[in-house]
């Protein structure tokens, strides 16, 4: 709009300069017309009056001569008194035919001989007034001579008044021309003018109106410019000021008010009302800024903190520059924006990099440590990018073949001449694999170090995608060479270890059973004597035989639980649906006789359906039932309260499991007589008791049993107590997954 405005006046003043040009000399030139038509016509009319001032003296002159005749004749004095009249009218006529023909030297001369010839005649004239009365016309010589005289002089005079109105009026026929030449010209001179200002006139609207047309357009242009500039305020956060230097005047746009936190024109703008929201800590930096516009008219980068009246605090940057329009007014421009948000980032960024160079320090520190665990862990890594079907390999990589790091360009061939001849297939297939599918199983293979030593190898291997997009496989290569003969020798021992279980199996089996047909006879024998000859017996005797009665059913006891102990440990491998609600019932139909002598109360809730083994999950709740009753308080009824819930794993400290993974957690607790927690974990053990044999009866292999049973079922069991204050059993069982 400046620039438009600024070209129009340039272009204005000059139409402006040369139109007045232009007037000027067409008003010079209709003047000096008008003058010349003036001068004409005054040369024109002097001619007319020069001929008519010839005439007029011509006729003085007879009109004297005429009186002078009549006088002569006549002898009559009135004739002399026109006589005296025209010769006056002659001598004026004379002056006047003088001052008419001052700019004409002929006529000046031919005025001069004429004035002497009507000078010499009026002498012969006068010459008649001398003569008396009596004189005789008719026979006076002197007379005659005079008069003949005066005639040839009064020819001459009228011979130059004709060649003076000859002369005149050839003048007369050429200023005529003149004259009619210049206003012939008058009308077309005029018409120019008219049509030149006419001219002028359209031009000049034309322009303006393009000018016009040009201030409106740049006008709606600055409208929206302003429109965008005031969305753009609002959108980028800053508002605009300006400080006019020659009036003190501050004022602020809408958005700056908004900045503040209040409303637009909300306060007259000015140093006083902005400090009020300015930081208590920042009131140093708004007072420089402001005695830096006053004396160096002029404001650099500057950056300060408000409070707006909700109390929220912001950080606002403030620059301006002078703008001098052409009238000369100093206006300082500025504009302040609220960069809250990018100083927080930049805040946060600096932070960021500061852990950046510490996540690098940590890379390299960790980049390192890779290098030492490769050589430690005996194993390398390598990448494959599948644009350039180019290998890179790490340092120990080219060491665990038996090289120097970086001793050889690392490619499939190289690979390939490395692997032993028989596992050469293994490796080239896998490698197809990972160019056709970009996945690779893990492989075992032997390897040819360059010493010759042979290796088992074993690589794994995964796609990876950077951040640019290139599609690369990552690997690691081990030297399992140590694990593999290990794994050797330990398949072999477990093949011999599960050799003598088997034969340690087979031979619980037939000694509990071979052991359960003598112990059957001995109690057989025991009761008969009992019955028939325990009477003839000593009272040593009867002791004998009450002590191998009591060892024959201990031993019986111990016999089955070892074979139950047997049977756990033999557990099935598939687990189907388990109703715990069944399983307890038949326990408890099972433990109902103990259950009545004791008056026990069992309370419990609605059991899970787990995936399990039937009978052993009857055999723990047995065996937890019978432990509960069997150390229960005398003259104390036992009560034994059952419940259960599902909970997540990691919410469970005791099972030192932070996964998500859910359990079905069933509290057996009871009333009995505790033990001390020390012995916790102890009481799961084979064989196992805390108490003599002589107290409570008991093998010390049903906890163990149970243990058992409970981690066929990959679960956990935990007891907690306190002497005299009752036992809490805890099982954790799985939670079936869905289907």
């Amino acid at each position: 709009m400046r620039n438009i405005s600024y070209k129009s006046s340039i272009y204005h003043k000059i139409i402006f300069t040369i139109s007045l040009f232009i007037l000027f000399f067409i008003g010079i030139l209709t003047v000096k017309h008008i003058n010349n038509i003036s001068d004409s016509s005054k040369l024109l009319i002097r001619t007319y009056e020069v001929n008519l001032e010839l005439e007029h003296l011509y006729s003085h002159i007879k009109g004297s001569e005429s009186s002078m005749r009549g006088y002569l004749i006549s002898k009559d004095s009135i004739y002399l008194k026109p006589y005296q009249t025209d010769i006056k009218n002659v001598n004026n006529s004379f002056l006047l035919l003088k001052k008419l023909t001052q700019d004409n030297p002929e006529q000046q001369k031919n005025l001069e001989t004429l004035y002497k010839i009507i000078n010499i005649r009026y002498e012969y004239i006068a010459s008649y007034s001398n003569f008396n009365n009596n004189f005789d016309v008719n026979n006076n010589d002197i007379f005659k001579k005079n008069f003949n005289e005066s005639s040839i002089l009064l020819v001459k005079i009228r011979n130059k008044v004709n060649e003076m109105v000859n002369i005149e009026k050839a003048f007369l026929k050429q200023r005529n021309t003149v004259y009619n030449n210049q206003t012939f010209l008058t009308p077309i001179l005029t018409l120019s003018i008219l049509f030149i200002t006419l001219l002028l006139l359209i031009f000049t609207y034309y322009q303006i109106t393009k000018d016009i047309s040009k201030f409106q357009a740049a006008n709606i242009n600055l409208n929206k410019s302003h429109f965008l500039s005031y969305q753009a305020e609002i959108l980028s956060e800053f508002g605009t000021w300006e400080w006019n230097l020659n009036t003190n005047i501050i004022s602020y746009s809408d958005n700056l008010y908004r900045i503040l936190g209040t409303e637009p024109q909300s306060f007259e703008a000015g140093q006083t009302n902005f400090m009020k929201f300015v930081h208590p800590e920042d009131t140093a930096i708004v007072n420089t800024i402001f005695e830096k516009i006053t004396n160096d008219e002029n404001l650099p980068h500057t950056y300060f903190r408000i409070i707006r009246p909700n109390g929220s605090i912001r950080v606002l940057r403030s620059f301006g520059k002078l703008f001098v329009d052409k009238l000369g007014n100093k206006t300082v421009l500025g504009v302040t924006g609220d960069i809250t948000d990018e100083h927080v980032k930049n805040e946060l960024l600096n932070s960021n990099y500061e852990d950046l160079i510490k996540v690098n320090n940590q890379l390299k520190i960790f980049d390192e440590s890779s290098k030492q665990a490769e050589i430690l862990g005996k194993y390398g890594s390598w990448v494959l990018n599948y644009d350039t079907l180019n290998f890179t390999y790490s340092d120990n990589n080219f060491r665990l073949l038996g090289f120097e790091p970086q001793s050889f360009e690392p490619n499939i061939e190289n690979l390939l001449e490395h692997v032993h001849p028989e596992d050469k297939q293994i490796v080239d297939k896998a490698f197809k694999k990972a160019l056709s599918t970009m996945e690779i199983p893990a492989i075992n293979y032997r390897i040819i170090r360059k010493d010759g030593k042979i290796k088992q190898f074993k690589t794994i291997a995964k796609p990876f995608t950077d951040l640019g997009g290139t599609q690369s496989m990552i690997g690691t290569t081990q030297d399992v060479s140590e694990d593999y003969n290990k794994s050797l020798q330990l398949r072999h021992r477990n093949s011999e270890l599960e050799k003598h279980i088997k034969e340690l199996n087979d031979f619980n089996q037939v000694a509990s059973h071979d052991l359960q047909e003598p112990l059957r006879k001995i109690q057989t024998f025991i009761s008969r004597i009992n019955e028939k000859d325990k009477e003839n017996l000593t009272d040593l005797g009867k002791e004998y035989l009450s002590r191998m009665e009591r060892a024959s059913d201990r031993m019986r006891v111990l016999i089955n639980d070892l074979l139950q102990y047997s049977k756990a440990n033999r557990s099935e491998k598939n687990l189907v649906e388990t109703d715990l609600n069944e399983s307890l019932s038949n326990s408890l139909l099972e433990l109902s006789q103990n259950i009545e002598d004791k008056k026990a109360i069992i309370n419990y809730t609605e059991l899970p359906i787990i995936n399990g083994i039937s009978f052993q999950m009857q055999q723990l709740f047995s065996n937890l039932l019978s432990n509960s009753l069997k150390y229960s308080e005398e003259n104390s009824i036992p009560i034994i309260d059952i419940n259960c819930s599902e909970i997540v794993a990691n919410t469970e400290p005791i099972l030192k499991d932070r996964s998500l993974k859910k359990y079905y957690k069933i509290n057996f607790t009871d009333n009995g007589i505790g033990f001390e927690q020390e012995y916790a974990e102890k009481i799961f053990l084979l064989f196992n008791r805390l108490h003599g044999k002589t107290e409570y009866q008991g093998t010390g292999v049903g906890l163990a049993i149970c243990k058992k049973i409970v981690e066929n079922h990959k679960g956990y069991i935990f007891a907690s107590s306190s002497p005299n204050q009752g036992a809490i059993f805890t099982i954790y069982l799985p939670v079936p997954l869905a289907t």
